[in-house]
């Protein structure tokens, strides 16, 4: 299907063998922060995190950093703190960038999710890239933005990407396919050829945990969005030589510690009332994003920690 928002133009797709070079970022602590939909709270939450730590994390932001945002002085601001750390674009950010409207918002959706979702997407889009052009210098920032990274944290290789060890907008990393024993072998085979140890990543909006021997894929699902039922915080991935600290410790969804490096997905519990005041604010009643996102953003999709690890399938996409 050729559609905006459906389609993964070539230029998004790379080759594991990528990821088999000297690492970009080496840190004793990393924080990975993908999906952030320019919730500005969200930021506010994970600034109140790192200073717990006893050492500064070095942070990566692995895409879609921009999406609720769409007003000059939200975007701008949301764009220079997160570009004061390592980042990567993601299908937002590079369509955002981008003068063609053949991709859509360059999700590459699957047939699961609904034509009326996927062109809602494309609108928001449409309005990020008005109110982009309007902020000197922004896009070309954007566009200047690497896909992917790879980090060393400890004794791990880490690939970090916005969608899978394949593509800027792939779906392989979602928690439907990690958990699919028929990806298995394609999956081990992308470990070999990155020489890496896991990968993290974002883009499906749900988060994911694949453990295969002494290799893992997280996946941190949304950091400035709901990601459980009941529970309107958004995750963020940590990789660190350090356990957390016990002032972190009740944040902490699912994980597991592997040869030294403790690899946890933790809650960003940032001001949910504020943040609703202010989407509604940017994204009133019946606008492509409210209709999408509201619901889920005040009350957390359907979906649980037991659908993330595998133990349990989702009655529908989320």
């Amino acid at each position: 299907m050729n559609a905006p928002g459906r389609t993964c133009p070539p230029h998004y797709g790379y080759s594991p063998r990528v990821f088999a070079r000297a690492p970009e970022l080496e840190a004793d602590t990393l924080y990975v922060i993908g999906g952030l939909y320019g919730n500005p709270f969200a930021l506010d939450e994970i600034d109140r995190m790192a200073a717990l730590e006893p050492q500064p994390p070095r942070r990566v932001f692995n895409g879609d950093f921009h999406w609720f945002d769409a007003e000059p002085r939200l975007f701008a601001a949301v764009q220079r703190r997160v570009l004061a750390h390592a980042a990567l674009r993601g299908n937002v950010e590079t369509e955002i960038a981008a003068d063609d409207d053949a991709a859509g918002c360059g999700c590459a959706y699957p047939e699961s999710v609904p034509d009326d979702d996927v062109e809602r997407s494309n609108r928001i889009l449409a309005r990020l890239r008005d109110v982009a052009a309007g902020v000197p210098n922004a896009r070309g920032e954007l566009a200047a933005l690497p896909m992917h990274a790879v980090a060393r944290v400890g004794r791990l290789r880490v690939g970090i990407v916005h969608g899978d060890a394949w593509s800027l907008a792939g779906w392989r990393f979602a928690h439907d396919r990690l958990h699919d024993d028929r990806g298995a072998e394609h999956l081990q085979a992308a470990f070999e050829l990155g020489a890496v140890d896991g990968w993290a990543c974002s883009h499906t909006c749900a988060p994911a945990l694949k453990v295969l021997g002494d290799r893992f894929v997280i996946n941190n699902g949304a950091a400035g969005m709901a990601n459980f039922e009941g529970d309107g915080s958004g995750l963020l991935t940590r990789l660190s030589i350090r356990p957390l600290p016990a002032a972190l410790e009740a944040l902490r969804a699912f994980g597991l510690y592997e040869r030294g490096v403790w690899i946890d997905a933790l809650r960003i519990r940032f001001d949910l009332a504020r943040w609703l005041e202010h989407f509604d604010h940017l994204w009133p009643t019946g606008s492509a994003a409210a209709v999408s996102y509201r619901e889920r953003i005040a009350r957390g999709p359907s979906f649980t920690i037991d659908h993330a690890l595998g133990r349990e399938a989702p009655a529908c996409a989320v």
